[in-house]
């Protein structure tokens, strides 16, 4: 196994998740912008592993149904 093709890969799958992280946080306090308008801005950093576990939660709920979903297609073949 090439390690250096293997960093590159697990490097480039690290900024992928740190993206889509930075996406969710986006999502998350714009939501929270919107129900708390006159909160402390700290409020929603202290809440942001919390809602970081629920998108966590909903994607992995998300992925194992797509993956049942798709593992009856060839199970006969």
């Amino acid at each position: 196994m090439n390690k250096t093709k293997w960093s590159r890969e697990a490097s480039d799958l690290t900024a992928l998740v740190k993206e889509i992280i930075a996406y969710w946080k986006s999502i998350a306090e714009r939501n929270f912008k919107a129900a708390h308008p006159f909160s402390d801005p700290n409020e929603f950093e202290q809440r942001w592993p919390e809602a970081l576990d629920n998108f966590f939660l909903a994607e992995t709920v998300r992925t194992a149904k797509l993956l049942r979903s798709s593992s009856t297609e060839g199970r006969y073949n």
